[in-house]
């Protein structure tokens, strides 16, 4: 990760060890870095564009062989669902 450190945002539901896998995952991304660091909700359409990379994620690191969930891709699939919260909002 970056020498730089973020505070979790005030609107990311995930706790602190998810927001830093998020970090991680997008530290290759700046487009992504830039949603995850906001200080502001990401808005419906961004945080669709968040999950359409982390379900990439999820297909390229998150199983293993046999398609058993690894633990990175739970920490993706819980992702996946703070920002699905966010997209689709009750």
């Amino acid at each position: 990760m970056s020498e730089t450190s973020h505070t979790t945002p005030a609107w990311f539901r995930g706790g602190v060890k998810l927001y830093r896998t998020l970090l991680e995952i997008t530290e290759e991304r700046p487009d992504m870095t830039e949603l995850a660091v906001s200080p502001t909700i990401p808005s419906e359409s961004e945080a669709d564009m968040m999950l359409e990379f982390l379900s990439d994620e999820l297909m390229n690191v998150g199983f293993t062989g046999d398609w058993e969930v690894t633990a990175r891709g739970q920490e993706i699939e819980d992702l996946i669902d703070v920002f699905n919260d966010i997209a689709q909002p009750d």
